[in-house]
């Protein structure tokens, strides 16, 4: 659990979250981005009823909340898709989950094309640049205007990525060309170690204990099982066509969500063999895990709440336009 009121549930392709049940006398908000709204609308769950929003831009993208739990953390992409002309966004926006309000802008121009954002467990946000193939550090982030540190990635087109909780090694699912890049983001001296992984890797999560990357390559629904160390692949597993986020559960199984079979999968982290399929008949772009739930984001305007114990949809409701990643508030009722 995090200080401060405030647990992120995990933007798209991270770690879940172990956190204590909440009390009878906890509220819990789901923030959610939405980008074809171009903003972060606040539903009180579990039903899902529309709290307000915060209005940002065209396009944000990822979120992640602070360790301290009061602020989140938004990318600017500015474009529809990666094929729109265009520069893209350059800010990142920090809003204040408990006001619900925007606290503060960072222009990082010239990087654009915002995408990914983590944080570490000592608080530093990293923000992926797609567009400069560029690795962003604020190391005070809720106060820095300017990055604290800078990270070439060497990229073609640096889309996804995941941070090892201490910030020692940053991974990126760089999906031009079809690799996998793991740097060092406080050592320039270690080279960037790459990966060739099938045609355009994009969903990643690690497993609980940090050893083993999982990556998929989205166009063939292969997740590939790497060694988080040396990038050695220890095994894969196809899907069912186009999939395209993976997350990792509190138990340490996979969740992976299947574009083309409208799907959940839940896999075992060992063999990747399959113990589950959960039918959500459309497409779910985003995955957000907190404790034994999963709040899906549809490609039909709306989140689907998933009951991890029993493995089942219990509930649905409806959002703005395109869905994607999202992190819980909880505050006193």
């Amino acid at each position: 659990m995090l200080a401060g009121g405030v647990v992120a549930a995990m933007a798209v392709g991270a770690r879940a979250v172990a956190r204590t049940v909440p009390s009878s006398g906890t509220a819990e908000t789901l923030a959610l981005v939405e980008k074809g709204a171009g903003c972060v609308a606040f539903y009180a769950l579990p039903g899902g009823t529309r709290l307000g929003a915060v209005a940002l831009g065209t396009q944000p993208h990822e979120i992640v909340a602070d360790r301290t739990g009061r602020y989140a953390f938004v990318g600017h992409y500015g474009v529809k898709s990666w094929k729109a002309p265009g520069a893209g966004g350059s800010e990142v926006w920090v809003v204040d989950l408990a006001q619900q309000t925007l606290a503060r802008t960072i222009d990082l121009a010239p990087f654009g094309r915002l995408h990914a954002v983590r944080v570490d467990d000592r608080g530093r946000l990293y923000v992926l640049s797609e567009k400069d193939s560029m690795l962003i550090r604020f190391d005070d982030p809720v106060r820095d205007e300017a990055p604290s540190r800078l990270i070439p990635v060497g990229g073609a087109r640096s889309h996804y990525l995941v941070v090892r909780r201490d910030g020692a090694r940053a991974y990126v699912a760089d999906t031009l060309s079809g690799a996998v890049i793991m740097v060092d983001p406080d050592n320039m001296e270690v080279l960037p170690r790459r990966k060739r992984i099938g045609t355009a890797p994009e969903g990643m999560t690690l497993s609980r204990d940090e050893r083993t990357l999982y990556v998929i390559d989205r166009p063939s629904g292969t997740i590939h099982a790497l060694d988080a160390a040396t990038l050695e692949e220890r095994g894969r597993r196809t899907m069912r066509g186009e999939a395209v986020r993976v997350v990792t559960q509190a138990d340490g199984r996979l969740i992976v969500s299947n574009l083309a079979d409208k799907s959940l999968s839940r896999l075992d982290p060992v063999t990747l063999a399959e113990e589950g399929r959960l039918p959500l008949g459309t497409g779910a772009p985003g995955l957000n895990l907190a404790d034994d739930t999963l709040y899906a984001s549809l490609e039909d305007d709306r989140v689907a709440i998933v009951d991890l114990r029993a493995w089942k949809v219990t509930g649905r409701f409806a959002t703005g336009v395109a869905p994607d990643a999202a992190v819980i508030v909880r505050s006193p009722r």
